[in-house]
C-alpha cells in the first residue's frame, strides 16, 4: 500500500524538477545554510533534529539547516519522523502502516519491522493510516530527506494527537528500545509561535528554545503554559530531548530561527520556525 502525497502542489511543488529547484534555491537563499556549510560539518553523530512544517516558501529555508546537517552526519537505518496530528483524526499516537510514502522525488519505504515492534510492545502506539492520510507535518519533511541524504534509508512516521509530556516520555522510552535494534535518528516536526507580532513571537520562542537545547523537558512544558506559546508539536520535541539524554551528555544546538514575516512582510501576525540539532557527544 502506498501513502500518496497529500499536499504536493500546495505546501511544495508537485513536480520533481520544480521541487528540486525550489529546495536548491531555499538552500542558497538569505535564510538558508548555503555558503555556511563549514560550520555544520563538526557533528558526525546526531540523535535528531527539529524542523518546521509550513509551506516551503515560508519555512523551507529554515528546514534546510536541519536536513543538510543530517546529510553530513553518519548514516542511519531509519528516520523516525514525529509530527503533530493537526486534524485530530485517528489514534492519539499513530504509526503509518503503509509500505511506502510517495512524493514527487520518488518512494520511501516504511520500516514495517519497527512498526510491528512498537505496536506489539507498547500499547501507546497504534497502526492507523487515517491519522496520516491528510496530515502534512510529516509529509513535508520527506522531500528534504530525499534531496539531502546521500544514502538509502527507511522512515517511521508517527503522528501525535496527545501532546502531553507523559506521552512524549513514553515515546522516548519506546524509541530508546528500538534504537537497540537499529540505528535511528529523530526528526521532530513543529512550528513555533503562531500569529503573534514578530517581537512577541521571537521572545516567546527564544525562551522555549533555551529550555529545549538545555534538555529541560519539564521546564519546556512549563514555559509553554506560562507564556501561552503556541508550539504545535511539543511532544515530538520533548521525545527527542529525552531520547537525546539517553545517548549523550551534550546539549542541543540552535541552527537557525526565523519567522514568516520575513517572507510576507507582515510582522503583526507571524509564525515562528526553527531548526535545532542534537549532536551526540563522543568524548
Amino acid at each position: 500500500m502506498v501513502r500518496k502525497a497529500a499536499v504536493a502542489g500546495y505546501f511544495y511543488p508537485g513536480r520533481e524538477r520544480e521541487l528540486r529547484q525550489m529546495i536548491e534555491e531555499l538552500f542558497y537563499s538569505e535564510w538558508g545554510p548555503g555558503g555556511k556549510e563549514e560550520e555544520l560539518k563538526k557533528w558526525k553523530e546526531v540523535s535528531g533534529v527539529v524542523s518546521p512544517h509550513a509551506g516551503y516558501i515560508y519555512s523551507g529555508a529554515v528546514a534546510c539547516w536541519s536536513f543538510y546537517s543530517l546529510s553530513l552526519a553518519s548514516p542511519v537505518d531509519t528516520i523516525v519522523i514525529i509530527g503533530p496530528n493537526h486534524r485530530g483524526v485517528g489514534k492519539k499516537v499513530a504509526l503509518s502502516d503503509t509500505d511506502v510514502w510517495e512524493t514527487p522525488l520518488g518512494e520511501v519505504a516504511v520500516d514495517l519491522e519497527a512498526v510491528e515492534f512498537l505496536a506489539s510492545h507498547y500499547p501507546l502506539f497504534s497502526p492507523d493510516s487515517r491519522a496520516h492520510q491528510l496530515e502534512h507535518s510529516i509529509e513535508v519533511q520527506i522531500p528534504f530527506l530525499q534531496y539531502f541524504l546521500p544514502y538509502p534509508f527507511q522512515i517511521l512516521p508517527v503522528t501525535v494527537w496527545d501532546q502531553t509530556l507523559e506521552v512524549a516520555l513514553e515515546i522516548s522510552q519506546a524509541l530508546q528500545d528500538l534504537s537497540l535494534k537499529r540505528k535511528i535518528v529523530i526528526v521532530a516536526s513543529s512550528d513555533f509561535s503562531h500569529y503573534e507580532p514578530a517581537q512577541v513571537a521571537e521572545a516567546k520562542d527564544s525562551h522555549a528554545i533555551s529550555y529545549i537545547v538545555s534538555l529541560q523537558t519539564e521546564e519546556f512544558y512549563k514555559v509553554i503554559r506560562r507564556e501561552n506559546i503556541s508550539i504545535c508539536g511539543p511532544a515530538g520535541i520533548a521525545a527527542l530531548m529525552d531520547f537525546h539524554k539517553s545517548c549523550s551528555r551534550g546539549e542541543g544546538k540552535l541552527l537557525f530561527y526565523s519567522h514568516s514575516g520575513k517572507i510576507t512582510g507582515d510582522y503583526q501576525e507571524v509564525v515562528g520556525y526553527t531548526s535545532l540539532i542534537f549532536p551526540v557527544a563522543t568524548d
